[in-house]
């Protein structure tokens, strides 16, 4: 499953705005689902939005643009 970061928070929202959306965001669509998350904003929105991932998610990725289709960085892995 693929999570565009852009269609979950404003690209300029701060920490505080990213850690209420992250609280308040049901995860259940991806339990034991392999998820990438992409888009423009920083590196701890990433983190952030993969934090709540992590123990569902079967595998976090995140996709970085690196203008040849993309590039899977592995994050997270439940056994």
């Amino acid at each position: 499953m693929l999570i565009d970061l852009n269609d979950l928070f404003p690209a300029k929202a701060g920490v505080s705005e990213v850690q209420a959306k992250a609280a308040s965001w049901d995860v259940t669509p991806y339990r034991d689902r392999p998820v990438q998350i992409r888009g423009c904003s920083p590196t701890w929105a990433h983190l952030i939005v993969a934090g709540r991932l992590f123990g569902t998610a079967r595998s976090v990725d995140f996709l970085l643009d690196d203008g040849k289709g993309g590039v899977s960085v592995p994050i997270y892995r439940r056994d």
